[in-house]
């Protein structure tokens, strides 16, 4: 079982995340939960159907996965993100 950051405690500094490995890691103990399942099987389905010299779904799924990464990690986004849910500062 991964440990997930908590909310109210902050952001947990990342580690430099530079290859498909270093996500993968970063996915497993600062993603959120199931990313890292989802994450795979994404990748996976976009490398099958990528012609052999154009990766660009493949990329483009790693960028998605990053970015989740990085909004997990950002206190102001995840305290947007519950407001919006408990539907605080609506119009």
């Amino acid at each position: 079982m991964s440990a997930q950051p908590e909310h109210g405690r902050g952001a947990m500094p990342l580690p430099e995340i530079r290859t498909v490995d270093d996500l993968r890691s970063a996915l497993s103990r600062y993603g959120f939960p199931g990313d890292r399942e989802r994450f795979e099987e994404e990748l996976a389905a976009a490398m099958g159907a990528s012609p052999t010299d154009d990766f660009a779904g493949a990329a483009a799924v790693v960028r998605t996965y990053l970015h989740r990464v990085l909004i997990r990690n950002s206190p102001e986004i995840m305290t947007a993100l519950e407001d919006a849910r408990a539907g605080v500062g609506g119009m």
